[in-house]
């Protein structure tokens, strides 16, 4: 993903457009947060006059901020799906804790582009299948891309065997097959560690069936969900390769899309989807994100 490329920022959490009945005004856009954020965001008191500009919209109280520029970016429309599949959604992006999805595990994601470095011992068909089934995938993410690199200096995805140059120190001690990812106070991943244990995995069959299956937990630090149907990747079920179903390809895609806010928390990402469902019913509402360039 190109550095200009946008990072999300909800819309609703933090500006609310609102357009004038008059003609006039219509061209002007006001742009309002809520009280509570107002007041956390800054020291300046409201006046009698400043109340006097409220609208209320879902029990929200929503002020004016005057003199406010908006930096360039463009408002893209909220992505609405249903809770059957948002439930199936975020067992699989955000994590559980004591068998119960944890409200302050973040969303992952990827922001610039997937530069993938092989150590030389992987074998040669691995690697090129691996970056064949890795690019089929990237192609159905329009935020997203990937590409192979010769130098590791160049890379953010490092792909190597036990008792090959020990990329990631974290992972010395390992014995078994895992990676480790690295991210930033946005939850954006920007750097990634796969290690296979090739004793373990004997042949190159084994081998790129276990890289394929890193590759799409570690595009949002995934996990399974056995409660799908196990003809689907995101199940978990051991088959003799791992395929992506229609499910799975939306999951993904979803997870990338510009129609939600990404790196949010699950507390954060299910109060947003309440207020947007709500929002759907009042029409001078914006049901948008908008997205800043860098």
């Amino acid at each position: 993903m190109n550095k200009s490329i946008i990072i999300s920022i909800v819309l609703y959490f933090t500006f609310q457009a609102v357009y004038s009945q008059s003609l006039e005004q219509a061209q002007n856009v006001q742009y309002r947060i809520s009280l509570k954020n107002y007041k956390k965001k800054f020291k300046k008191p409201l006046t009698s006059k400043d109340s006097l500009n409220f609208i209320y919209v879902n029990n929200d109280t929503l002020v004016v901020l005057k003199d406010y520029v908006r930096k360039p970016g463009r408002s893209v429309p909220y992505e609405y799906k249903d809770s059957t599949f948002l439930d199936v959604y975020k067992s699989i992006a955000f994590k559980y804790a004591n068998d119960t999805l944890d409200k302050k595990s973040s969303m992952k994601y990827w922001k610039d582009d997937i530069a993938v470095y092989f150590s030389e011992s992987v074998d040669k068909k691995v690697k090129k299948e691996f970056m064949s089934f890795a690019k089929n995938v990237v192609s159905q993410i329009d935020s997203l891309s990937i590409k192979e690199v010769k130098k590791v200096e160049d890379s953010n995805y490092i792909i190597y065997y036990n008792g090959d140059y020990e990329y990631e120190s974290r992972m010395n001690k390992y014995t078994f097959s895992d990676y480790y990812m690295h991210w930033n106070n946005k939850n954006q991943i920007y750097k990634l560690f796969i290690k296979l244990n090739r004793d373990h995995f004997f042949n190159p069959t084994l081998r790129l069936k276990e890289l394929k299956k890193y590759f799409i937990k570690s595009l949002g630090r995934f996990q399974f969900n056995k409660n799908i149907d196990c003809n689907n990747f995101f199940s978990g079920c051991y088959t003799t390769d791992y395929k992506l179903t229609d499910l799975d390809i939306e999951i993904i895609k979803y997870h990338y899309s510009y129609g939600i806010c990404k790196g949010t928390n699950l507390e954060t990402f299910e109060n947003q989807h309440e207020k947007f469902k709500q929002a759907l019913k009042n029409k001078k509402v914006l049901n948008s994100f908008y997205h800043e360039y860098e």
